[in-house]
């Protein structure tokens, strides 16, 4: 337990010593996120590099306090990292191609798969598919990989959203990766939530950085191995969590879903699925009159609900769960998107009313 303590300390630490630096210089610099875009929620120009901040306390914490030995992958992990914090970090700055993000991520996935060992090697019964093939597994892994990377960018729009999801994701890996008995990578996962952490004391409404691609992406990277890792262990017999695989997803759903749901739409309406809009979860939430930190709060709050109903529900099986989780995804979706219609209806009679008042009252004078 000493050394989750110790880790989770010297994560929390760095990241909150060099995102304190990091703002100073972005001020000092210039270096700001301009909300010129329809799209983007904020009013004011903010700093937009906490994504430094959360990879440097991650990275200084586990080159520090783990090594190859107790952490196999921890030399790809460094590798494939740091290949994804650069095209975030240079995308944050000058903005780059989205097919060069593309193959970034992918190299990054690639490097995972190939020489840290990080693979979906099964399905795990879901739609009736076990064991991949080399081929498939490298390639499922590759595709699932810069899906959860892109997922955890897109959440990424309000205050404290991506941050909050990915301290409760890695807090929730650490607490389960150590209840098991995989002490190694519930320190890397602890390491992560301290740097998440960390920023989070910078990012909560108002706020005064923002993480950024190169934070977003990272998480997504962080995340995307957590997963894969907590979900083969649903091959070990001694452990109880038989729906892991189901759990894993269940853990970072809100993005999971929200991404395919948003593709979906821009599919059916004709527009190319990485083209760029406002009908995200978020957006809707605040549509209806929320605020960031609610916003937050209640995406937050639905993530917890949905983690401790996989937990609850793990004796029916992967497939069986997996179709639970993704009804009421649905069901939610559906209440906020007929919620929102409401509040934009009412919004609209009420300009309608008050225009045929304001007319009236002119016509009598």
């Amino acid at each position: 337990m000493i050394e989750i303590i110790g880790i989770f300390l010297l994560s929390l630490g760095a990241s909150l010593f060099t995102i304190r630096s990091i703002i100073i210089v972005a001020r000092l610099k210039k270096l700001y996120d301009t909300p010129t875009e329809d799209r983007k929620i904020h009013l004011y120009m903010t700093p937009n590099l906490g994504g430094i901040g959360i990879y440097c306390a991650f990275i200084f914490s586990v080159a520090l306090l783990l090594n190859t030995q107790t952490v196999p992958y921890l030399t790809s992990m460094i590798a494939a990292s740091i290949l994804i914090f650069a095209v975030g970090l240079k995308d944050d700055l000058v903005m780059v191609a989205p097919n060069k993000k593309f193959l970034a991520q992918i190299l990054a996935a690639f490097i995972m798969a190939y020489f840290g060992n990080i693979r979906i090697t099964s399905f795990y019964g879901i739609m009736g598919i076990y064991e991949l093939s080399y081929p498939v597994s490298f390639l499922v892994t590759i595709l699932f990989s810069v899906y959860i990377y892109n997922a955890i960018n897109l959440i990424d729009g309000v205050d404290g959203l991506a941050g909050g999801i990915g301290l409760l994701a890695a807090g929730t890996y650490a607490v389960l990766f150590w209840m098991l008995g995989y002490h190694a990578d519930a320190l890397i996962a602890t390491a992560f939530a301290g740097s998440i952490l960390g920023f989070l004391f910078f990012n909560v409404t108002p706020a005064k950085t923002f993480m950024g691609d190169s934070g977003s992406l990272i998480t997504g990277f962080v995340l995307s191995i957590l997963s894969f890792k907590f979900a083969a262990i649903s091959q070990n017999p001694k452990i109880y969590f038989s729906a892991a695989p189901t759990l894993a997803i269940a853990i970072i759903l809100i993005p999971l879903f929200d991404t395919l749901r948003v593709f979906v739409l821009r599919i059916m309406n004709g527009k190319s699925p990485f083209d760029a809009d406002s009908n995200h979860i978020h957006h809707r939430l605040l549509n209806i009159g929320f605020t960031h930190l609610q916003t937050t709060g209640i995406l937050l709050g639905t993530n917890i609900i949905i983690i401790a109903l996989a937990i609850l529900f793990q004796p029916i099986g992967n497939t069986q769960l997996l179709l639970f989780l993704f009804i009421l995804a649905i069901l939610n979706n559906v209440f906020l998107w007929n919620l929102s219609r409401k509040k934009g209806e009412d919004a609209t009679i009420k300009f309608i009313k008050n225009t045929n008042e304001f007319k009236n009252e002119k016509l009598n004078q």
